[in-house]
């Protein structure tokens, strides 16, 4: 592994670590922008920069546009939880973390030998973080942060071994579409839980 991509690993870790574990849509946003940019890191091993910088600028459009939704819609609002929850799911991450390095070699010598074992790994990192959050909580914004860092992991392995313009473009397009599927399902759900607290109000 290079430097380069060792750091990347970290960023990638770190932060698919801290979106699985807190539940402040302000950290998780920030998270997932650190991970398109240790993301974009490892894209630029296999692409040229100027493909490799679609893909942090998707991301981070991505990333905006849920953290203003949450911003309008969750001002003030911080999640608190008990501390034996994020432990939990703290442990779950660590579990993860060891499954992958059991069968990332396994999987680049079989499936992808031709990759950097820093993308095999982040890539696979992602994936496994984002499928663990997606079975953990139900919340719109949290959904969508999962599918668009399950996507990122399947964008990075994929970046290693195709260089295609068009499917970069359709790849660009379902990102952008989960993020405004997600901001459509944010304010859905903000402005259910307000009618259901008026109604409870009046009652």
């Amino acid at each position: 592994m290079s430097i380069l991509s060792t750091l990347a690993f970290v960023l990638i870790v770190i932060s698919a670590m801290v979106i699985l574990i807190f539940r402040d849509w302000r950290i998780n946003t920030l998270a997932l922008a650190v991970q398109y940019l240790g993301a974009f890191a490892l894209v630029t091993l296999s692409w040229p920069l100027g493909m490799a910088v679609v893909k942090v600028i998707t991301g981070w459009m991505a990333t905006a546009a849920i953290a203003l939704t949450c911003l309008r819609q969750y001002p003030t609002e911080t999640a608190t939880e008990p501390n034996a929850s994020m432990f939990f799911r703290g442990l779950s991450g660590l579990l993860v973390i060891m499954v992958i390095f059991v069968i990332s070699p396994s999987v680049q010598e079989n499936l992808f030998p031709s990759l950097d074992p820093a993308i095999v790994q982040s890539g696979l990192m992602m994936i496994g973080m984002a499928l663990m959050q997606l079975g953990s909580r139900a919340e719109p914004y949290l959904t969508i942060i999962s599918l668009l860092s399950l996507m990122g992991g399947f964008e990075v392995i994929h970046a290693g071994l195709e260089r295609s313009t068009l499917l970069t473009g359709l790849l660009v397009i379902v990102n952008l579409g989960l993020a405004l599927v997600g901001v459509f399902f944010i304010i859905k759900s903000s402005d259910k839980e307000k009618q259901i607290q008026t109604e409870e109000e009046v009652k």
